[in-house]
């Protein structure tokens, strides 16, 4: 299976195609998602982090959707940004880095096939996630600001068009881009250690249980249908690189979600990296919100493999 091409290739799939039906489709996850962010932003914001419930408890419904409106208009391009990139270097790395190891007669680099396939997708998922960046960063500053208004200062400020003129108004147009160092320092190794445990782990269990023409010796496993096998595989290989990609990177969110956006109920931004890092390290607060990132990049990972 080392040596085996990936399934879908980016030269393979019909684009217009997939954005049109992706737009419908990643505006129907996006709004379904959308609590989960809320819970793990106003987790990472919260005054105090030992209170887990005072976070991400809400009153009603539609507070797990504030910010909604300028996610979804931004996110559908940063998300097309991200995608193109994304297939685009994967197909061009994982084809020149086979071609390479195909043409050398040395066994020890030609024993590296296996690696290629994660290889590619580490590469490929670190250049989408800094690609969109442009567009990513004012989403979320603006986003989050909203997701953490008390209720009083919402209803009068709760407006993209009012936190944007407010942010230009006190800190200038680079207020909409703060933290945007910290956010593709964040995003770069998310998306390359995301892609490239999907990648690995993908390929080797389609290796063991989705392939064909290779024999499954467990009488249960070999029972399930093998398009059923092939889904079960996407999506534990989905939650996998989930997993690691949040809990390695978990702490660079929080620090740039609270340098963003400060504490819940102030519009005030913590304005040192420094200061923000050492709050977080003496009250154990790096790793808030984790479980809420977890089960969002688990899913939507599951979702956008499974659309090809």
């Amino acid at each position: 299976m080392g040596g085996i091409k990936a399934d879908t290739q980016w030269s393979d799939i019909d684009k217009s195609r997939l954005f049109c039906i992706g737009t419908v489709m990643y505006s129907a996850l996006t709004v379904a998602l959308h609590p989960l962010t809320v819970a793990k932003i106003r987790r990472q914001t919260q005054t105090t982090p030992s209170n887990s419930s005072s976070g991400t408890f809400l009153n009603n419904i539609s507070q797990y959707y504030r910010g909604l409106g300028v996610v979804v208009s931004l996110a559908i391009p940063a998300r097309f940004i991200y995608i193109s990139t994304l297939e685009y270097s994967r197909e061009l790395v994982d084809t020149n880095a086979r071609q390479f190891i195909s043409k050398t007669y040395n066994n020890e680099i030609r024993n590296l096939l296996p690696l290629v396939t994660p290889f590619a997708g580490g590469v490929a998922g670190g250049l989408a996630a800094v690609s969109s960046q442009l567009i990513v960063v004012p989403m979320d500053v603006l986003s989050q600001k909203l997701m953490v208004m008390e209720d009083s200062v919402y209803k009068e400020k709760g407006s993209t068009i009012k936190v944007a003129r407010s942010i230009i108004k006190t800190e200038g147009w680079r207020g909409l881009y703060k933290g945007f160092g910290l956010s593709l320092f964040t995003s770069l190794p998310a998306g390359s250690i995301w892609w490239a445990t999907y990648a690995g782990c993908k390929d080797k269990l389609l290796g063991l249980y989705g392939d064909p023409d290779v024999c499954v010796k467990n009488d249960a496993i070999r029972s399930i249908p093998l398009v059923a096998r092939q889904g079960i595989i996407q999506v534990a290989s989905a939650f996998s690189a989930a997993v690691a990609a949040s809990v390695l990177t978990q702490p660079l969110d929080t620090i740039k979600t609270r340098l963003q956006v400060g504490k819940a109920g102030s519009m005030k931004p913590n304005s040192s990296l420094l200061s923000v890092a050492k709050e977080l390290t003496s009250t154990s607060g790096l790793y808030i919100g984790l479980l809420p990132r977890i089960a969002h990049m688990g899913i939507w990972g599951s979702v956008l493999s499974c659309a090809y």
